[in-house]
């Protein structure tokens, strides 16, 4: 078997390289499938169609989400330097998605199938989407790490080229391109405005970046084009009052309730999920009769009058299905530690319930400004993270 030699190309190396056109060159290359396993049939079809010399393909392994390891294929600094647009790993979150993508470009013998020749590469890409816009960005970056063969033109003169491309109800505002040599020392990054046009009240949206490899001194003068791809993302108009955005809604949303901030408020939060274990994954309701429900059940049904001093914070939260109306009853925290100190809720006409008893909404009396101060964070973070009716996300006290 051919074991290429891998070799760092001289400045005299690279001066051989085909002069990079400004444009890619016609026609370009459609989605095929990457590498088969078996190299000698690809060669062989190709052989079929009267074709001889050199062809190539791509294979390519994505990374997950969270793998900051470098694959087989990429390695040392160059790999982690291609890598950096993403903070070393594959991440995504409910605003961003970074891809990291290794790749092999192997280049083989017609009619043989034997490998003379490889470019080992790193390809990533980061994408950012915007709460209060239906307009994205995707920065795209190709680095390659090794090259192995003879220094001979089906190796030294390969190009790349990349050009964004529309998967679903979006356009190319803007777009930087790339084209240029697809072998060591050099890099390549662009970004692309990608938009989508209104389209009802909550629809999809897709781009991507599709790229590829060129040689003259191929039988086919360019590799199968590949893509790298976010997560498909969600764009809606249905927050009343605010512009229309976009979110990966596969991404389960977390609203951060800050002890620091409004301690009463937090506190009761953390007593009602943590110590009786009520639901953190709740669900929004946007209806507007549901949420008068959830409200009228828990903090106006059976409250003396005049109600205790405070005001009445409930939980779960109003505004999801999870809220009073759709529980069976309803709770008070006290709580006594082993030292003597208590915290009491104050809602002495509901039960205090025991701690294993986990059904049902709690009440709390706090203080007015903390109420107003959790609610107000509570739509910000609705609106921000785009957490729509039927959303689920999570509280977490902090």
């Amino acid at each position: 078997m051919f074991v290429p030699t891998s070799f760092a190309p001289t400045a005299s190396a690279t001066a051989t390289a085909a002069t990079e056109p400004d444009q890619p060159p016609t026609p370009k290359p459609t989605l095929t499938k990457e590498c088969g396993t078996d190299l000698t049939q690809e060669a062989a079809a190709l052989a079929g169609d009267g074709k001889t010399g050199n062809a190539t393909c791509i294979r390519k392994q994505t990374r997950k989400p969270g793998d900051a390891k470098t694959s087989k294929s990429s390695k040392g600094a160059d790999a982690r330097l291609a890598a950096d647009i993403c903070g070393g790993q594959a991440t995504i979150s409910r605003s961003a998605n970074c891809v990291i993508e290794d790749g092999i470009l192997l280049i083989f013998t017609v009619p043989n199938g034997v490998v003379i020749g490889s470019i080992q590469y790193t390809v990533s890409s980061l994408t950012t989407l915007d709460y209060a816009s239906l307009r994205w960005t995707q920065s795209w970056h190709y680095q390659a790490n090794t090259v192995a063969g003879p220094a001979i033109p089906p190796v030294l003169d390969t190009l790349v080229y990349a050009e964004p491309q529309c998967l679903a109800n979006c356009t190319v505002s803007s777009s930087g391109l790339v084209g240029g040599s697809a072998l060591p020392g050099r890099t390549h990054s662009a970004t692309t405005y990608f938009q989508t046009p209104l389209s009802g009240s909550s629809w999809q949206a897709h781009g991507g970046i599709r790229y590829w490899f060129y040689n003259a001194a191929w039988v086919n003068t360019s590799s199968n084009a590949s893509i790298t791809t976010p997560a498909v993302h969600r764009c809606d108009n249905v927050l009343t009052g605010y512009p229309s955005g976009c979110v990966y809604n596969s991404v389960l949303p977390v609203h951060d309730v800050l002890s620091y901030r409004y301690p009463m408020y937090a506190r009761h939060l953390s007593l009602a999920i943590n110590h009786y274990k009520m639901k953190s994954i709740l669900t929004r309701t946007q209806d507007e009769n549901l949420m008068n429900r959830n409200y009228e059940r828990s903090c106006r049904e059976n409250v003396p009058n005049p109600m205790p001093a405070g005001s009445c914070d409930e939980y779960p939260f109003k505004s999801t299905r999870e809220g009073a109306y759709s529980q069976p009853y309803g709770r008070t925290i006290f709580i006594l530690n082993i030292n003597g100190n208590s915290f009491s809720c104050g809602a002495t006409w509901l039960p205090v319930r025991a701690p294993n008893d986990s059904g049902g909404y709690s009440i709390c009396m706090i203080p007015l400004s903390e109420n107003l101060l959790g609610g107000s964070d509570l739509g910000a973070f609705y609106y921000k993270s785009r957490v729509i009716d039927g959303d689920q996300f999570q509280v977490r006290v902090v």
